[in-house]
């Protein structure tokens, strides 16, 4: 029976053995393992092998005290493990560079517990939401150091713990969190963006609620019900007031019971400032939709221009149709033709419909022409009768000139 894995990697080291004639029952930790002497001795190595890598094994842990090796840990959840304490926050002027010559820099111890479980030089820690590089670590003292850059001291409110006394010296603390393990909070990167102060607070039945005041330019990564870290807590924010550069720029947060004994917030007061790390969710938004909006302007003014052509022609069809006349093409007679017969007022059945009239007056009828059958005062139309038979109406193709010509 192989064990299942547990949550706690440290455990005693106790063996008890009890063999009988087929099967041997390794105990440790309060858990067993059965081996059956009928097992293959690779089989039996594999069950003890999975026993030992569980965390309840008879092996001793590779994370040892002061021997820890690197985990698969990046950011944090905003879930505060503890809260610390600062020791000292110092500047020095001695400390080694990357060439080999010395440089001044600032340093701040801090005494934890939980957050040295598993820790190791250039581990990441989350020291009021600021994620710093533990640089020394003291597992007698329980004290770890950490650097602070310039950028750090500017963009935080680390730097105002140099005077910090009492229970202003504590500081939220949470180690990184391992990839594919729970996220209670948010993502965080402890990348903070700035510092907000406090403008009010009250109480709300067993709710604490606090009113932070903002810069301008992060309140666009700010929404009712989005996430924000508070001095690296993970938190709701519930209202919200953007004003602009000149107006009032702010938001609230409350923490239930439970939250308020286990972080440093309840502790301050009107005036003190908190770290701000807004959504880097919205940030990262924000940066995909500027690169996406320019396609998006440019393709709207295309169906702009081909909605203001296609307007224009429909325009200019309207205007073509408008200006037409209506043209009698029958009111105009060839010279040396007759005028057109007037319409007779008579009722068509009683008109007489000779030889050489058709019933259709806008037919043209070949045998009704004046130049077939001229009238004896008409002008002759063809008087040489050239290149026709005797009788002057049809055309001989044997009486032409070209004919029996050699071209």
């Amino acid at each position: 029976r192989l064990p299942t894995p547990s949550l706690t990697r440290r455990r005693p080291l106790c063996l008890a053995t009890t063999t009988t004639s087929s099967r041997t029952r390794i105990e440790t930790g309060g858990r067993c393992i059965l081996i059956a002497w009928s097992m293959s001795p690779r089989l039996i190595a594999a069950a003890i092998l999975a026993f030992s890598q569980s965390g309840n094994g008879f092996a001793p842990s590779s994370t040892r005290r002061g021997v820890a090796s690197p985990s698969s840990r990046r950011m944090f959840t905003g879930i505060v493990e503890e809260m610390g304490e600062v020791v000292s926050l110092e500047t020095r002027d001695d400390m080694a560079l990357w060439d080999g010559t010395r440089g001044t820099g600032t340093e701040m111890s801090i005494r934890g517990d939980v957050v040295l479980e598993g820790a190791y030089l250039g581990c990441s820690i989350s020291v009021n939401g600021v994620c710093l590089t533990a640089t020394e670590l003291d597992f007698d003292d329980k004290v770890f150091r950490v650097g602070l850059a310039p950028e750090t001291l500017r963009k935080t409110n680390l730097g105002e713990y140099a005077d910090a006394e009492g229970e202003r010296k504590r500081v939220n603390l949470e180690r990184a969190s391992e990839i594919g393990g729970r996220n209670s909070g948010h993502f965080v990167q402890g990348h903070v963006d700035g510092v907000g102060t406090i403008v009010d607070r009250w109480i709300d039945e067993n709710s604490l609620f606090f009113k932070v005041s903002v810069p301008h330019e992060h309140m666009r990564y700010i929404v009712p019900k989005g996430f924000v870290a508070i001095d690296g807590t993970s938190l709701t924010v519930c209202d919200v007031k953007s004003e602009g550069p000149d107006g009032e720029n702010w938001f609230t947060f409350m923490l239930v019971e439970y939250t308020q004994k286990k972080i440093i917030v309840p502790s301050k007061q009107v005036g003190d400032t908190v770290n701000i790390e807004v959504d880097v969710l919205g940030k990262y938004s924000e940066r995909a939709w500027e690169a996406f909006a320019p396609k998006v302007e440019a393709l709207e003014q295309k169906v702009r221009d081909l909605e203001a052509k296609v307007a224009a022609l429909e325009d200019n069809d309207v205007a073509a149709a408008s200006s037409e006349k209506e043209v009698d093409h029958g009111s105009v007679v060839p010279k040396g033709f007759p005028p057109p017969r007037a319409p007779s007022s008579e009722p068509p059945s009683s008109q007489a419909v000779g030889p050489r009239e058709s019933q259709d007056p806008e037919k043209w009828v070949r045998s009704e022409q004046s130049f077939l059958h001229a009238d004896a005062d008409a002008a002759d139309m063809n008087p040489k009768r050239e290149n026709r038979n005797d009788a002057g109406t049809d055309w001989v193709r044997t009486k032409q000139t070209f004919y029996d010509t050699n071209y």
